[in-house]
């Protein structure tokens, strides 16, 4: 019995040999049957073909089209910020009983200092314009005086009352009170070209020191005013007047509304950065502080923006790229300046339209392409 199961298994593996040996023999004999025709990159060159200075033709029928995502650019209207940074507030303006400077509250003595000098240079101006009113008023009643008086003198003089020598004094006089009201006048108006150099220059370090002087010159009541400092490469999104959004490390759960009011013109050296002033009108409980700091959202005002699919850019050295569709089956390659992400889309600030079509899936597998169509150049020909 033992020697016939080992037989037996003996004969089941050499058949079982035999069947490998005989499944191996037709594979190899046919091999070619189960080949598969895969696209070669020849084929995809002539499907793909730059056709010009950065255009790009791609056959409609091919392959490679098939995997591409033609997509439009279109427009939305969003609130959200241009960009957020962070801020302090420097000053409260028109809230306190401090007599002396108008109740205004600054965030450091070489602020409050710089307000302080430039106020009296703006009250030594306006004294000065009113010395000056009253120095021309004093100036113009004293030779109107002396020239009636010389009048009177003619008189006298032509009936016989009194003698030439009378009248020569009082015309001497007149030219007097006029040569000297014509000096007090003009002291008094050097005196105000130095006052309001003195202002100019005050204002100016104000400025520098974090408060526009236009601010101070406006309604100050219920104010507070945040400084920021933007980076030099996107200050060219920032202007006057437009909306902001901020809230406070230690008010989390409000929102106040303000505005950008000035611009500081001078560019921060250490940190190349554009300082901005905004303004915000007290709450009513009155919380915020100067010192408090707090993250600004700067542009919060509706606008409409273009957006095309995240993955239609396509990087290339320091710069982006689309593909935009010129004509069918040919594709213009144009640099675009992208903004702020949204979701899978992103924001175009130049270089497309509404209703652009791009390529947007599937963009990336063209940037061989792409970058020969920029590198293109249009053969010279010779003349015979």
């Amino acid at each position: 019995m033992k020697k016939y199961q080992v037989f037996w298994a003996r004969t089941q593996y050499l058949a079982s040999l035999v069947a490998v040996v005989a499944v191996l023999f037709y594979l190899i004999q046919h091999s070619h049957t189960l080949s598969v025709a895969l696209p070669t990159d020849a084929d995809q060159e002539e499907a793909i073909r730059v056709v010009g200075a950065k255009r790009i033709a791609i056959d409609s029928d091919s392959p490679v089209m098939k995997r591409l995502q033609v997509v439009n650019v279109e427009t939305a209207e969003v609130t959200t910020p241009l960009m957020t940074v962070t801020g302090v507030v420097i000053a409260s303006l028109g809230h306190g009983d401090d007599a002396e400077n108008d109740g205004c509250q600054f965030y450091s003595s070489e602020l409050l200092t710089a307000y302080t000098d430039w106020r009296i240079a703006v009250a030594d101006v306006m004294f000065l314009h009113k010395q000056l009113a009253d120095t021309g008023l004093l100036a113009e009643t004293q030779v109107n005086a002396a020239q009636k008086l010389v009048e009177r003198m003619e008189r006298l003089v032509a009936i016989g009352t009194d003698t030439e020598k009378d009248l020569v004094e009082a015309q001497a006089a007149l030219v007097q009170v006029q040569i000297q009201g014509r000096k007090d006048i003009h002291e008094a108006q050097t005196a105000i070209r130095q006052a309001q150099r003195t202002e100019n220059l005050l204002a100016k370090q104000l400025e520098q020191a974090g408060l526009a002087p236009s601010l101070l010159n406006a309604d100050v009541e219920n104010r507070d005013i945040i400084i920021a400092d933007i980076p030099e490469s996107r200050a060219g999104q920032i202007a006057v007047g437009q909306r902001c959004e901020v809230q406070f490390l230690s008010l989390s759960n409000q929102t106040f509304i303000g505005s950008v009011h000035a611009i500081v013109p001078v560019l921060s050296a250490e940190r190349r950065s554009v300082r901005v002033l905004l303004s915000l009108h007290h709450e009513p409980e009155d919380k915020l502080r100067p010192g408090m700091f707090a993250e600004v959202g700067l542009g919060t005002d509706p606008r409409e923006i273009l957006l095309a699919p995240s993955e239609a850019i396509v990087h290339v050295g320091l710069a982006d790229y689309v593909l935009v569709q010129e004509e069918v089956g040919v594709w213009r390659v144009v640099e675009v300046t992208v903004g702020e992400t949204w979701s899978n889309t992103v924001e175009i600030l130049n270089g497309l339209q509404a209703g652009d079509l791009v390529l947007g899936y599937g963009a990336i597998l063209m940037k061989p392409s792409l970058v020969k169509a920029l590198q293109f150049k249009e053969p010279e020909y010779s003349r015979p």
